[in-house]
């Protein structure tokens, strides 16, 4: 009958595997800075060793449990080392979880700005190329510019000719108002007759407001 490892050899076996453990992690953390746009074969094999190494440094610590759980004398001593090889693995999960996060997330970055110079470049492949070579195209914009001055020069002149316009009817309008005061002034009468006329005018609109009145209470008080 074959006797079971002992706490201290399977301890040893758990050390061993910390040690290698940080080893691969140091290497696989320098896939972080020089992230290449795709997973390299190094990065794969390395990122399969820790995934398989802390996998098997969970299997040594559930046998130490394992021994700690089926013998009550254990020393105190050895619980804790027991409780130490549990939080290394968990802060070397940690890590390498960040590590592959860091990886990834460069990745997706260098994938994107290469994807968006792939687009700047094919846009610019694809803009049609300038007729002639560029003293003609030069010419050609210069003439244009000409063309647009001389409209916006013509349109300038004639905003001010209708000003102008403008302006002589009401000089014209003015003058005859002041020629038909001058000429009321001048004749004896017009004045008083038309303020008659306004005052004919004032009497006939109250007499007929007076009438419709009227016959509005007339209506009221006998229908």
């Amino acid at each position: 009958m074959s006797s079971q490892p002992s706490f201290v050899t399977i301890r040893g076996k758990a050390i061993s595997l910390e040690k290698q453990t940080e080893s691969l992690l140091s290497k696989y953390s320098t896939f972080a800075q020089t992230t290449s746009s795709e997973q390299t074969g190094q990065e794969k094999k390395i990122d399969k060793q820790l995934e398989g190494i802390l996998g098997q440094r969970q299997d040594v610590i559930d046998s130490l449990t394992q021994i700690c759980d089926s013998n009550p004398a254990i020393s105190a001593s050895k619980l804790s080392q027991l409780q130490r090889h549990k939080e290394i693995l968990q802060d070397h999960w940690k890590s390498f979880r960040n590590i592959r996060s860091s990886i990834q997330q460069e990745r997706n970055r260098l994938n994107l700005l290469f994807s968006v110079k792939n687009d700047i470049a094919n846009s610019t492949t694809d803009a049609p190329a300038p007729i002639g070579d560029a003293d003609e195209y030069i010419q050609n914009e210069t003439r244009r510019i000409d063309q647009s001055n001389n409209v916006v020069d013509r349109l300038i002149s004639q905003a001010w000719e209708t000003r102008s316009q403008f302006h002589s009817q009401s000089n014209v309008l003015n003058t005859a108002n002041n020629k038909v005061l001058q000429t009321l002034q001048r004749i004896p009468g017009v004045n008083q007759l038309i303020m008659k006329i306004n005052t004919r005018r004032k009497k006939n609109a109250f007499v007929l407001a007076t009438i419709t009145t009227l016959c509005i209470l007339f209506l009221f008080f006998t229908w």
